[in-house]
């Protein structure tokens, strides 16, 4: 689904510290306890949140519980519905801070109160004459506390837990009330409750052109951390009334998979094609490095219907386009250049890949650490090679804008020496191949001071291609490269006792040997190349 990533994190409000002795207070009290998972059942649950389109449903939420569906007011949702002539069944909390207990302003014996044991001793003080179930919420990675109990994960809303939660109970058929995850106008929730001044409202859309959602960063965060519910609890069926974010969501994601399904029952032949999927052009690294230098003379760029597609640099809007090609029987794999698994489309990505490549050994760890092996194959060269031309210490910065802070850290080492920086931040000299080759033609030495682990050995790579000598601060990429690595003032003074054109020769050597395209593209192949039986058997040692 082409969901618009959202690169937030959601922090509780208290310590877990705070959480642990709220919990130990509460199992203190004797309350009953959520102690295992219970059996699938087959009826409906609906879970009513206090998103502002619930106001609409309350005759369908009514009749639901007349034809016995179980209702669950979660947090502000319960005295909302009481004060429409609803009774739930059970209602949620979880807040922890000690003046959430005003979420059941209007308790009801009725009602049986469902309360995360991480909440304040005020909620259980406002609720001791009701009946109290407590369950207890993971909280951190590793939790042992409270021992052997049945721990209840996911999001990190009372609204997504609500949904862990009685998925544990045994439901598996979930009608959604009110999960909006959005605001109508200034209205943010069904009791009236307004937009804090304070709230910065981020704008997400489902699809590029699509209908526009504002929500603050929680409910950006919620309707994020749904989707992976879908992943988490693959029987769990979703039913949304009303309108907001989650609602199309739910909606979108049925009309995929619709449209996937239509595509698994089409039976194509194959074509033994291979493309390279990258959304670029000749100004994006990754185009070149990833697509457009690997493709040359075996496979193409942005072919769609090709068996074989190899996502670079995957974008959000590329994940329906794996899901397509994996529906119809294609092999999917994925490259990754750069560390965003924070965003939820690269954790997406890494999912849905039937193999995955990347450009460095650290970038494979950080993969591995994901839980998927990752095939390494360096960035290539594109630069033809030039005589080594050393004739003093004119130097030479180039990189994107996002590694100008390791150009500024050693800045003051570079007092005294003529240096040219090739950027695309401001005042430094515009980036094209053009002006690269006039660059490296004019500098002596190319300076390269550590940047992220996971980066790539392109920068040296590409320098040393062009007859320059490179001085770098250590980094993963660099260690075998037959260059200076160490102090950057230190390097460039050793560069006047020795003889600089050699040693540029025998980097140049190692680079034909390690990164020339046809050298790459072979690893390229072999690394996409869809597993057949004979491979299988061949594992197995059942070959012959």
């Amino acid at each position: 689904m082409a969901f618009v990533p959202l690169k937030i994190i959601g922090k509780c409000v208290a310590d877990d510290e705070t959480l642990f002795a709220n919990m130990d207070a509460a199992i203190a009290r004797g309350y009953s306890q959520i102690t295992k998972a219970e059996n699938a059942k087959e009826g409906m649950i609906a879970l009513v949140a206090s998103g502002p389109s619930v106001s609409g449903q309350i005759d369908t939420i009514k009749k639901m519980q007349a034809d016995g569906v179980k209702i669950v007011a979660i947090k502000d949702a319960h005295d909302w519905l009481i004060s429409q002539g609803l009774i739930p069944n059970d209602a949620l909390a979880i807040d922890p801070q000690e003046h959430r207990w005003n979420c059941f302003k209007t308790p009801h014996k009725g009602v049986e109160y469902m309360i995360a044991s991480q909440c304040h001793q005020s909620m259980f003080d406002h609720l001791k004459d009701h009946k109290i179930t407590i369950w207890h919420p993971y909280i951190t990675k590793g939790q042992n506390r409270p021992k052997n109990s049945m721990l209840i994960g996911g999001g990190t809303t009372s609204g997504l837990r609500a949904i862990s939660l009685y998925y544990v109970l045994g439901y598996r058929h979930f009608a959604l009330f009110g999960f909006d995850s959005c605001n109508d106008g200034d209205k943010l929730r069904v009791n009236g409750d307004h937009i804090k001044d304070s709230d910065n409202l981020n704008e997400v859309r489902i699809e590029e052109n699509g209908e526009t959602f504002y929500c603050n960063a929680s409910m950006a965060l919620q309707a994020e951390h749904f989707q992976t519910y879908y992943d988490y609890l693959p029987d769990a069926r979703f039913y949304p009334f009303g309108h907001g974010l989650i609602q199309a969501i739910i909606k979108k994601r049925e009309e995929n998979a619709v449209e996937l399904q239509a595509l698994i029952d089409s039976s194509k032949q194959p074509n033994g094609r291979t493309s390279f999927i990258h959304w670029g052009n000749k100004n994006a690294a990754s185009w070149r490095y990833r697509a457009h230098i690997p493709s040359q003379d075996w496979a193409s760029l942005n072919d769609h219907s090709a068996d074989t597609l190899i996502f670079a640099k995957p974008q959000a809007n590329e994940l329906m386009d794996m899901a397509r090609a994996k529906a119809r029987g294609a092999w999917v794999v994925v490259d990754f250049c750069d560390d965003h698994f924070d965003w939820p489309h690269y954790q997406e990505a890494l999912r849905l890949a039937d193999a995955v490549t990347c450009n460095t050994a650290e970038m494979a760890k950080k993969i591995k650490e994901l839980g998927r092996d990752a095939t390494v194959i360096a960035d290539p060269y594109e630069f033809p090679e030039m005589p080594p031309h050393y004739a003093g210490t004119n130097l030479l910065w180039f990189g994107h804008h996002v590694n100008r802070d390791s150009l500024q850290r050693i800045l003051p080492d570079l007092e005294g020496y003529p240096l040219r920086v090739v950027s695309n931040f401001e005042g430094a000299i515009p980036w094209s191949k053009e002006t690269m080759l006039e660059e490296f033609a004019r500098a002596d030495i190319v300076v390269i001071p550590t940047t992220a682990s996971y980066k790539s050995a392109n920068r040296a790579i590409e320098a040393i291609r062009q007859g320059c000598f490179v001085v770098a601060e250590p980094h993963p990429a660099l260690k075998d490269f037959p260059i200076y690595i160490g102090n950057i003032k230190e390097g460039i003074e050793w560069t006047k006792q020795q003889n600089m054109n050699e040693l540029i020769s025998k980097a140049q050597k190692f680079v034909r040997e390690e990164f020339s395209p046809q050298i790459l593209i072979d690893k390229w192949k072999s690394a996409t190349r869809r597993p057949t039986t004979l491979d299988a058997d061949q594992r197995n040692g059942t070959v012959g």
